[in-house]
């Protein structure tokens, strides 16, 4: 579901593995689990969410309380590559701008 790299001291990037276009609660639930194995204090956590297209409200709750925990410990939780519609539901709850996959053309 999730595969976890170290990138640097105290950075690590985890990517989504599989395809999976739609996050549900019992997705949501393995990423939390998984990220809470590598949640220290002062490390920043990438995850990418490319390719996701939806998650489900439950799901979204799970990501909110993963990124409570986060903040909680003084890690960094960081969300990139989402598509726009998501970013913004993300957004919310991260109080910061997300990465989106693309960047509009000006």
């Amino acid at each position: 579901m999730l595969s976890i790299k170290k990138t640097g001291e105290g950075y690590y990037l985890a990517s989504l593995t599989g395809h999976n276009v739609d996050l549900g609660k019992s997705e949501c639930q393995l990423i939390k689990k998984e990220i809470m194995a590598v949640l220290k204090p002062h490390r920043e956590i990438t995850i990418n969410i490319k390719g996701v297209k939806n998650i489900e409200n439950g799901g979204l709750t799970i990501l909110h309380e993963l990124k409570i925990v986060a903040d909680a410990s003084k890690c960094k939780l960081r969300f990139i590559h989402a598509e726009p519609q998501l970013a913004a539901k993300i957004s919310r709850f991260t109080e910061r701008k997300i990465q989106p996959q693309k960047e509009p053309e000006i």
